[in-house]
Order: structure tokens, then sequence, then C-alpha cells
């Protein structure tokens, strides 16, 4: 995926010539940089032995490829993410009509220091044991919510560069707090993978884009082009979770944002994260965060950061 070169195909008895992936740098930092990555394959493949030079995350808008390190397979698609570390080879293989869209985000050997210094403790199991070079998890809301923040700001005619460094750390933040907890990512049936991915794919996206609205599980469906019944089962078979549930958390980050980062008054960040009502809202939001819209925003003025869960990594 990282500068992929063709090799014989396996479904396949000759070689044939894949084009290139098209890779566009969309930002670049003193400590980062983003770019798209969108696979050109028609056929199953497998790269030429590949080398990741930095730390990097890698999430995948769609498509799907197996990520393969010495003898482990990790397959990769919506609601992943693919975290791993600097200096080890890998190859991947793609099956056919699977072709791949990628954001991927490398940082500096320095940023990659300060990170060890920060969150090594907590994730010691990943930072000190050199068997490990990469890990996959199961995305959780909030790490989307971040990773589409940081897509829709690059989108702009004009970038607030510090804007997008401070996402791109609440992300890094939110992956290293993840991580620990998240478990290993249950596989996915071979049919749900084949057929399916793309409507989990425009699902999250639509909730992503449309979470401000009172969405309907039927309207759901309806935009994925499959019935109501078998859309919530391949939801929660891919994202480990309800549409239901992916929907609440990304207000509740979207709201969390809000109280941080605008002057505007709570009833108004009901209002915009979707919810109908304060007391809907207040209620909802105690529930994930154990404590009150308020008094979350009296901490953030008063500047106690006991309730605060970004940490600034300086580069």
């Amino acid at each position: 995926m990282w500068g992929r070169l063709p090799t014989l195909c396996q479904a396949e008895p000759y070689f044939y010539t894949m084009e290139a992936p098209i890779i566009t740098v969309l930002h670049k930092s003193d400590f980062y940089r983003i770019r798209d990555f969108k696979c050109n394959c028609t056929r199953c493949s497998t790269s030429d032995l590949e080398y990741n030079r930095a730390f990097c995350i890698c999430f995948v808008c769609s498509g799907y490829f197996e990520y393969h390190i010495l003898d482990k397979k990790l397959d990769t698609h919506v609601g992943r993410a693919l975290i791993s570390k600097p200096d080890f080879e890998h190859t991947t293989y793609h099956i056919d009509n699977q072709p791949d869209i990628c954001t991927v985000i490398d940082f500096t050997a320095q940023f990659y220091e300060g990170l060890k210094e920060v969150y090594g403790k907590e994730n010691s199991w990943f930072f000190n044991n050199a068997n490990i070079k990469c890990v996959l998890v199961q995305t959780s809301p909030t790490i989307e919510y971040y990773h589409q923040s940081i897509v829709n700001t690059l989108l702009q005619h004009k970038v607030d560069s510090l804007l997008v460094d401070e996402t791109v750390i609440k992300l890094v933040d939110a992956i290293m707090r993840h991580m620990g907890n998240a478990g290993v990512p249950q596989p996915v049936s071979k049919s749900v993978r084949k057929y399916h991915l793309n409507t989990v794919e425009k699902a999250t996206q639509y909730i992503l884009n449309h979470f401000q609205e009172d969405i309907g599980l039927q309207e759901l469906a309806d935009h994925c082009c499959v019935s109501v019944f078998h859309f919530s089962r391949i939801f929660k078979a891919v994202m480990q979770q309800s549409p239901y549930q992916y929907l609440t958390a990304i207000r509740m980050t979207h709201a969390r944002t809000l109280l941080e980062t605008t002057p505007l008054q709570v009833k108004q960040i009901a209002g915009q994260s979707g919810f109908k009502s304060l007391e809907q809202f207040s209620t909802t939001y105690h529930r994930f965060f154990e404590i009150t819209p308020s008094q979350y925003r009296k901490d953030i003025l008063s500047g106690s950061g006991k309730y605060s869960f970004t940490q600034i990594i300086q580069p």
C-alpha cells in the first residue's frame, strides 16, 4: 500500500501490470504528514515487500486489504485502523473489486519519542514489545469523529493549520487511550467482507455528515439500499455496536468539542449536537462522561483540567 509493486495474482495464472496508487499529500506539519492513498487494483494482488519508515496511523475510508507481517494477517477495512511502529517490513494483499482508499498520517521520529514518553506506561505492551510491529484496532466513534473533522477541515479552501494540529493531537490521544481497552477486532464473515463493507462505509459517512439531524433507522437503511433488518445486523457485525450507539457517541464527542472550544450556551450545543431537548442532552452527557455539560464547561473555564482528555504533545 505504501509504494506497492505488483507480483503474481494468486487467482490468476499470469502476471499483469498494476497501476501505481494515486498518492496525494493533503497536509504537512512540522511533526506529521497527512496523505490520501487511492489504490487502483481491480484484481487480486500481493505487493512486493514494503518498508514502514515512520510511526503512522492508517484509516480505511473504503475498500479492504490484508496487511501481512511475518505470519500475521490483519484484515483492514472500515471501522478499523492500523497503528504502526517505524522500521519493519510488510506486504499487502487485495481481493477482486475491493480497491482501498486510505488516510495515512505519519509522524516524525522526534514526535514518536515524545509519544512514548507520554503514553509509554499505559501502552507498554505495545511500545516495549519488539515483537509487536503493528496493531489493528477497532475504531471508536470518537476516533472516527476526529478523523472526519481533519478530513473536512482539509477540504476547505484555506486550511487553519493550528486547528488541524490540535485535532491531530486529539486523535492521537484518543487512539492511545483506546488501544489498551480495545481488544482484538472480531473478524467479519466472508460474505459481509465481500458484499457489505460498502454498506457500512455509506452508513458511517452518512452519520458523520448528518448527526445533527434526526436520523432514523429506515433512513439509514434506505441510504444504503438494504432492508432495516439486514442493515442493523451488518452494521453491528462490522462496527461492534448498533447504529444508535454509534450515532450517540458521535454526538457526544461533538458536544464535548463545542464545550471546550466555543462560547455557545449549553442549550445551543444540545441543538447543534442533534438533541431535541436540553434535558435529554444533559442526561445522555452525564451517562457518557459522569459529569454534566454545565460542570464540564465550568472546569474548562477554570482551567482545572480535571476532566480534560487531551494531552498536547510537544513535537
